[in-house]
């Protein structure tokens, strides 16, 4: 037993000893290379290489950009050329077809058949679906019946104001575009307006100029072109209840051979005056004068009757032969009309057909 002890504490001690060995053989550290301190300049040297390397970054990022912006304002400024050359044809063929339209409405407000004109137009918008009311202007009927339900109100409102402004001004249908041009459509529309809100009405002045016209045939009476003598029985038949009536005549020329050109006269017929054909002699007479009916107003107050009288006789006879020579020439051009295939060789035969003439 005592044996066994020793044994075990030799061992003991011979790993005690082992251990101590090895601490002691443990390896020394090894020495690290020295590091190198950079200095100012060399700290300065590499701040200045980043500042131009961003830089030369940045402009390099500008110019990109303004190559890309400058080709974005080059697209965008060669569709505006392209939108003002769209715009500017568009303008030019919307007065086209607003003289055309101009031409119909100028005829149609100076003709008897202005109400039943516009009253069947109002019809056929409404068989047509575009709701319009019962007050609408004629001019605007005409404008939204030529261009539908497409266009606003207030478009079809601008471009009613042209042709009133156009009739009020009593411009002619070959002065439309020129006149509308000059003075452009948004001056136009807004004289227009301000017309209607400080003046009278078209029809307000027609009907003073109607007074004027039927105090002219009150003067006319005192001094009749010609006069004779019949039966109240004959003469009753021939009139009206207001003790009216109009003569259709004609007149030649007589080839005596003379000095003197000598004509005759013919009263061929004479029909009593109703009420229509009353209304529709005074207007085609007022029509002459509601332009500058303040001064033919104020001649009639002011001068003589036998002075003003004669003078806007005159006038009236001057701008009937005026009236029938334009007609004449309408007429003419229409039939000469159908010998061309289209409208524009038309219109240029009746352009040169002026410059002869003028």
């Amino acid at each position: 037993m005592t044996v066994a002890k020793k044994t075990a504490i030799k061992v003991v001690a011979k790993k005690k000893t082992t251990a101590t060995k090895t601490v002691k053989k443990s390896n020394p550290p090894k020495a690290t290379k020295p590091k190198t301190v950079k200095t100012q300049k060399q700290i300065s040297a590499l701040v200045n290489q980043s500042k131009e390397h961003k830089l030369a970054v940045w402009k390099e990022t500008e110019t990109a950009n303004e190559l890309v912006m400058k080709d974005w304002g080059g697209r965008l400024a060669t569709t505006k050329v392209r939108m003002e050359k769209l715009n500017k044809k568009y303008e030019e063929l919307l007065l086209v077809l607003l003289n055309e339209a101009y031409s119909v409405y100028r005829e149609v407000v100076k003709s008897d058949l202005a109400d039943d004109f516009f009253g069947a137009l109002w019809n056929q918008l409404y068989k047509d679906g575009i709701k319009v009311q019962s007050n609408t202007p004629n001019a605007s009927l005409v404008v939204r019946y030529i261009c539908g339900s497409s266009i606003s109100t207030k478009t079809v409102s601008n471009y009613a104001k042209v042709l009133e402004g156009a009739d009020y001004n009593n411009i002619k249908q070959e002065q439309f575009i020129a006149w509308v041009q000059h003075k452009t459509m948004t001056r136009v529309v807004e004289d227009q307006r301000n017309i209607e809100n400080n003046k009278e009405t078209r029809a307000e002045r027609m009907a003073r100029a109607r007074a004027v016209i039927m105090r002219l045939i009150e003067v006319r009476e005192t001094k009749p072109m010609f006069s004779w003598t019949t039966t109240a029985w004959n003469a009753e038949k021939q009139i009206s209840s207001d003790s009216l009536w109009v003569g259709i005549g004609n007149a030649h020329r007589i080839l005596d051979g003379g000095s003197n050109f000598n004509a005759s006269m013919n009263l061929i017929m004479m029909l009593p005056v109703n009420a229509e054909m009353e209304k529709h002699i005074l207007n085609i007479y007022a029509r002459v004068i509601v332009d500058d009916l303040e001064h033919n107003e104020k001649r009639m107050n002011d001068l003589e009757e036998k002075i003003w009288a004669d003078e806007l006789w005159e006038k009236l006879v001057s701008a009937g032969y005026e009236e029938s020579q334009k007609q004449d020439e309408y007429w003419a051009n229409r039939q000469q009309a159908q010998l061309f295939e289209n409208q524009q060789d038309f219109d240029k035969f009746v352009k040169a057909k002026k410059k002869k003439s003028k």
